[in-house]
Parts: structure tokens; sequence; C-alpha cells
């Protein structure tokens, strides 16, 4: 039953239209922060030395956060749903016009090497719990950063 429900939902999501860039605003707050370190009394067996020691390195790193302004909905209020490559669903709440979202994406450098989620897709349902367009948002392995099939810079 559950294979059934993703690859209903996988087809559905395939028809939804990119919801037009005049309609939302993607702003980026790029920050450097340093790495948290983990538990010292954990052993990983089969991590590398290089792992070892870019996990339990003290070097500050970019780490990227996305404001997305909601500029103009369909309806006063619709569904927000975020979902991620990793099939995670990160947020889902209810939104209006002029509403900023913050997407917290993390390290740049985990994203590029795909140690964690490269690609979000926000997607908005009317009343009737239809999708209605999604906004899509991807880093390439080269680090370009994608809206929507739209090339909007490097890092």
């Amino acid at each position: 039953m559950n294979y059934l429900t993703i690859i209903l939902a996988f087809v559905l999501l395939q028809d939804i239209p990119f919801k037009p860039k005049e309609e939302f605003e993607v702003k980026l707050d790029y920050q450097f922060k340093q790495r948290p370190l983990g538990d010292p009394n954990v052993v990983r067996l089969g991590e590398t030395v290089k792992e070892y020691e870019q996990r339990s390195s003290n070097v500050v790193l970019p780490y990227l956060i996305l404001n997305v302004k909601m500029l103009r909905l369909e309806e006063e209020k619709m569904r927000l749903r975020v979902t991620t490559n990793l099939s995670d669903r990160t947020l889902s709440k209810k939104v209006s016009s002029n509403d900023v979202v913050e997407l917290d994406l993390g390290f740049t450098d985990d994203m590029i090497d795909r140690v964690t989620a490269h690609e979000y897709t926000l997607t908005f349902s009317n009343s009737a719990k239809m999708p209605v367009d999604k906004i899509l948002i991807n880093v390439d392995a080269d680090g370009s950063f994608f809206v929507n099939g739209e090339k909007r810079g490097k890092f």
C-alpha cells in the first residue's frame, strides 16, 4: 500500500507547474558557521581519517539559509509543504501573501558532496488540498544553485 501511495504522489507531483517567478522571491542568507562537534565518545568504525578530520574540524564553513517570500498566492490562505530529495518533510504549514518562509539548508559543502539533502520542493495546495504549483530549489554537484531550473548562482 505504501508503494502505491508513493508512486501516486510521484506521478501527481510531476504534473504540477512551476510557480511563476513574479509570485515569489528567494533571498540567500549566506553565513559562516563552525560545524558542531559530535560526541567524542562515539566510535565510527567505517569512518576514514579524512571523514573524521572533516567532522571534527573547527574550520568555519559556508552555511545557507533561504528566505522565500510569497508575493502572490492564488487563494488568501494556502497550504505549503516542503519536501527534500531524501523524502523528508521538513515543513507543512498555511501561508498567505507576504509571508516569509525560512528554509535552513545547512552547510553548502554537505549539499555539494551529497551528504545532506540537495533538492527542496515547495508545493502549494489550495483549500481542496489539490497541489496548485511548486517551487523547485536544487544545488548541483558542481555547486550551481537553481530555482525552478533557472541558475541563480554558484557556491
